[in-house]
């Protein structure tokens, strides 16, 4: 019975590791996936109705010219209240995550 116990413990400890084996094998392949994506700039896995990552830095940039832009077409009071409606007497002070918001109204300056 030693025996068969041996036998069994062994073929259960194998089992063990050809399954660890496989998870391993199917994470690295997942890897090297995400990698080949990265390197191709695709992004395959992203979801059809999910926005892509907007760049704050370019965003406030755009902003900035668009209010420059209305300020010397005479708007210079209503972009200043605009801002305020954001909470900031400036640019740098309108939190990121107002940007879009900021934009389109400060498009409809003047229209």
């Amino acid at each position: 019975m030693s025996t068969m116990n041996d036998l069994d413990l062994q073929l259960k400890e194998r089992e063990e590791f050809y399954h660890r084996m496989a998870e391993e094998a199917v994470e690295g392949l997942k890897t090297i996936q995400a990698v080949r994506q990265q390197l191709s700039g695709g992004n395959n896995n992203q979801d059809v109705n999910e926005e892509p990552k907007r760049n704050p830095v370019q965003d406030k940039v755009t902003i900035r010219q668009l209010l420059a832009k209305r300020c010397q077409e005479g708007y210079t009071d209503q972009v200043k209240d605009l801002l305020h409606k954001f909470g900031a007497d400036k640019l740098s002070d309108v939190n990121s995550k107002d940007y879009e918001d900021l934009y389109y109204s400060a498009e409809g300056i003047g229209q």
